[in-house]
């Protein structure tokens, strides 16, 4: 079931915290139950317009820029990184300051596996819907807490291409134009590169050059790939409401098979979508909103 676009325009989210304002993007429905939407690594909430405008009729939304991405104003030091605790601390704050009950925790990819670690213990939470969470193997986790995973993480992959990333450009429109050209973004729904850009960009001050640079700064977005000593297994298995994952039957995928079994012994639902990258929400925001919508397969 593919649903249609709602009605409801969003509006820009900012909640101050003990350290700094969170922003975002909230579809105000105050009638319906709340849901909370965390974005992946190096993105940001405006990058899932479609998709969550989808279920804005069956949902109040509230979709969180994380520390150090898009306009969120929480300190981002990356010499700090080594868990992505800091993320799990900030939602759970947030969720604290709304003191509302029967809160949906959805993410994608950084966001899924934020969502899944901030619930653990919170009664307020009833539901998990997540996007091809980030499913490392305990082992990972493990070493990633030793004095020798600064020594391995430096060599992933991603830890590198992020860490080269060009950050800045003359004007929004040169980034629009490279970014089009790009092999990643040619599956995206029409518009979605757009929705991208509104907020992963930084404006410079009214009287510089008129140049933009990536909100989430490289060096923030490699060590966040880096900082893989989290409790993400142990969270799986403490948290008392319902799961179900959506993963991609695509090379890319951060939800491998031996995740996936891993989760169905754990009692989770887990769906597997053809046709779709680790990129689905962008690809097919429409088709991931009935996910969220409890309406796959119908």
């Amino acid at each position: 079931m593919i649903l249609e676009k709602s009605d409801i325009q969003p509006v820009r989210l900012l909640t101050e915290l003990p350290d700094g304002p969170v922003t975002g993007w909230r579809w105000n429905n105050p009638e319906k139950p709340p849901l909370l939407f965390l974005h992946a690594t190096g993105f940001c909430a405006s990058a899932y317009r479609q998709m969550l405008e989808c279920v804005a009729t069956q949902f109040e939304i509230f979709a969180l820029d994380l520390r150090g991405h898009g306009r969120n104003g929480l300190p981002a030091n990356p010499e700090s990184l080594r868990s992505w605790k800091p993320y799990v601390d900030d939602v759970r704050t947030f969720l604290d300051l709304q003191a509302r009950s029967g809160w949906t925790l959805s993410g994608h990819s950084l966001g899924a596996a934020t969502a899944l670690m901030a619930a653990v213990g919170r009664e307020d939470v009833s539901a998990l819907k997540l996007i091809e969470p980030v499913a490392m193997p305990a082992w990972i986790s493990r070493m990633a807490k030793t004095p020798a995973w600064p020594y391995f993480s430096r060599r992933m992959t991603l830890v590198k291409l992020a860490s080269r990333r060009r950050d800045r450009w003359p004007d929004r429109e040169s980034v629009h134009a490279s970014y089009s050209r790009k092999a990643l973004f040619q599956s995206w729904a029409p518009g979605a590169l757009d929705d991208y850009l509104l907020d992963a960009l930084s404006d410079g001050p009214p009287d510089a050059d008129g140049s933009v640079s990536l909100a989430c700064r490289p060096e923030w977005e490699a060590a966040t790939f880096a900082a893989q000593g989290n409790d993400f297994w142990a969270a799986a298995r403490s948290v008392t409401a319902p799961i179900e994952l959506l993963a991609a039957n695509h090379r890319s995928s951060t939800l491998p098979e031996f995740g996936r079994r891993r989760f169905r012994r754990l009692g989770a639902k887990v769906t597997v979508k053809a046709g779709v990258s680790h990129l689905a929400p962008m690809e097919k925001p429409a088709e991931m909103a009935a996910f969220l919508a409890g309406k796959t397969g119908q």
